[in-house]
């Protein structure tokens, strides 16, 4: 059975990703004048017309100065900024194709994505010069120009260029084939991998999501004021903050690090309205006292990706933040990144969303045979913001995609009778205790509501004296003033002891529970588990009384 969006179709036209995002945004805001990207930290900011412009002259200098163009890629390593956008838009302006890196990669993290896609320049922020240098010794082939923001931002020869538009000529034949970004996965399984998101891909994605805030806030009414929090090095960023919000008419509060004081003074001083967040911080802004020291009356709407949310939390939230509303959405980076969405008006914290406009989706089973409503299988989809495939490995193209083009998640969910979409867990992910199947979401989602907690995961170790997965907890416990190890253990002791009260026995954690300083987390908020496995050797703290009879 195949489920299509009950929204409107979207027409998404063939057009450069840059043209079609600026072009909107004049259209929606007070036009040239308009304030659309803000430093949180300095209040430096950019009007629209000097994003405009600076974006231009730098898609110039790119053509003319160093002949990058269509067919030719360039990397961006640098932190969230206001420098930031005119980086990333100026090269897909130009023709090329944009790969953004995270800013947290070593020199081996980052040569490796510089080398798969054969980048031919690379721009470079603030303090990250060192480690660009150590990637750049590390690669084969050679990236011909290391550009700073500065020059991004001020090109040499600029008044030569001024006048040029880059969309006129020197495009990509199809916008789309063409890819305007490269953005890698976060490797779960292996190195991460390129995902190619055409400008039509990327497009699409931006109407479609601004369609589904339309439910809420028609359009034409929306004057938001976003926080540019996600990192703009993730399709998270890039998708829903520097293109959907921008073609909104929205102005972007920008920040560059992340600290909870000031995430919170960023919304009382900028008067924030809509907060794209991770469920991490969802959960301190449940539980912190810190909250309770600033005015965050003016913010009305958050959306979590990244990982679930429990309807507690979501219940615990609001509850604290009257007049917040918390809707969660769905999506991985190789669907640009988003598939599923809540408006608030959907009033429903269990679910992941409904389909975005000209969607599709289908439920598997472990035998690939589609099933119906309320049954459990493997999430599928299919729409025009779903990748062209992965860069330079056709295999893992192939295994992705099914015959008749639909995208396999590896993630297990279901479809309600209404059209909303549910996440059960990860098809890789759960653990198979016995027989019975532990989602290790279910048990992340409880207890990131326990008030000792700032943040969970859960995974699978083996037994051997029982032949057989466990579940094992990793706690990040909220800090307290000279607590000791003995206490600490403790204290997660007590959040084993309640977790129990709360789940059927085959779920308990017989794999005992580590302390560690945090959770590896991708850019959009989703748990690294290999790199968790790799972590408790080191820095762990484990519990001398956490096995458990079945």
């Amino acid at each position: 059975m195949v489920f299509e969006s009950g929204l409107p179709n979207v027409s998404v036209p063939d057009i450069n990703l840059v043209d079609y995002v600026l072009g909107e945004c004049e259209r929606r805001s007070s036009g040239a004048d308009h304030t659309l990207f803000v430093d949180s930290t300095t209040s430096d900011s950019l009007t629209l017309g000097e994003v405009k412009s600076r974006t231009l002259r730098f898609a110039n200098e790119l053509r003319s100065r160093y002949s990058i163009g269509a067919g030719d890629v360039v990397a961006i390593f640098a932190r969230n900024s206001i420098s930031y956008p005119i980086a990333a838009y100026g090269i897909v302006a130009s023709g090329a194709t944009c790969t953004p890196a995270n800013p947290s990669y070593t020199a081996q993290e980052l040569a490796h994505q510089l080398s798969d896609s054969r980048c031919k320049a690379i721009v470079v922020g603030d303090g990250l010069l060192k480690t660009a240098t150590e990637a750049l010794a590390l690669i084969s082939h050679t990236v011909g120009h290391v550009l700073s923001m500065d020059e991004v931002l001020d090109p040499a020869n600029a008044e030569d260029i001024e006048a040029a538009c880059p969309f006129v000529s020197g495009q990509p034949a199809s916008f789309s084939t063409a890819a305007a970004y490269i953005c890698y996965s976060s490797g779960t399984t292996g190195k991460p991998k390129g995902v190619l998101l055409t400008h039509a891909n990327m497009v699409a994605n931006s109407q479609q999501i601004n369609a589904l805030k339309n439910l809420d806030v028609p359009i034409s009414e929306s004057y938001e004021t976003f926080l540019g929090l996600a990192p703009f090095c993730h399709a998270y960023g890039l998708s829903y903050v520097l293109h959907s919000s921008v073609a909104l008419g929205g102005k972007i509060v920008v920040m560059s690090t992340y600290s909870f004081d000031s995430f919170l003074h960023a919304i009382q001083r900028y008067r924030i309205t809509f907060g794209y967040l991770v469920p991490p911080i969802v959960c301190a802004l449940s539980k912190d006292p810190r909250v309770d020291r600033y005015d965050l009356s003016t913010m009305h709407t958050v959306l979590s990706g990244g990982a679930s949310l429990s309807p507690t939390l979501i219940e615990i939230t609001e509850r604290r933040l009257p007049g917040v509303k918390i809707v969660q959405g769905y999506g991985m980076s190789e669907m640009s990144p988003a598939i599923t969405m809540l408006a608030t008006s959907h009033a429903n914290p269990a679910s992941i969303g409904v389909l975005l406009p000209n969607c599709e989706a289908k439920v598997v089973d472990d035998q690939g045979n589609e099933v119906g409503v309320c049954v459990d299988g493997e999430l599928c989809f299919r729409g025009p913001n779903v990748m062209l495939g992965y860069l330079n490995n056709p295999s893992a193209t192939q295994d992705i995609f099914d015959d008749q083009g639909f995208l396999h998640t590896g993630d297990i969910g279901y479809v309600d009778t209404s059209g909303f979409f549910y996440i059960t867990d990860r098809k890789k992910e759960i653990i198979k205790f016995k027989g019975f199947q532990v989602a290790p979401s279910e048990l992340e989602g409880l207890l990131a509501e326990h008030p000792d907690i700032e943040d969970a995961a859960v995974m699978a170790v083996y037994d051997d004296s029982q032949a057989t997965e466990i579940p094992k907890g990793y706690f990040v416990l909220k800090k307290t003033e000279d607590s000791s190890v003995i206490d600490e253990i403790a204290r997660a002791q007590a959040v084993v002891d309640w977790l129990h009260e709360r789940i059927a026995k085959y779920k308990r954690l017989r794999g005992g529970f580590a302390i560690i300083d945090h959770i590896p987390r991708s850019p959009a908020g989703k748990i690294i588990r290999n790199s968790l496995r790799t972590m408790h050797h080191v820095s762990s703290r484990e519990s001398s009384a956490s096995v458990f009879s079945v």
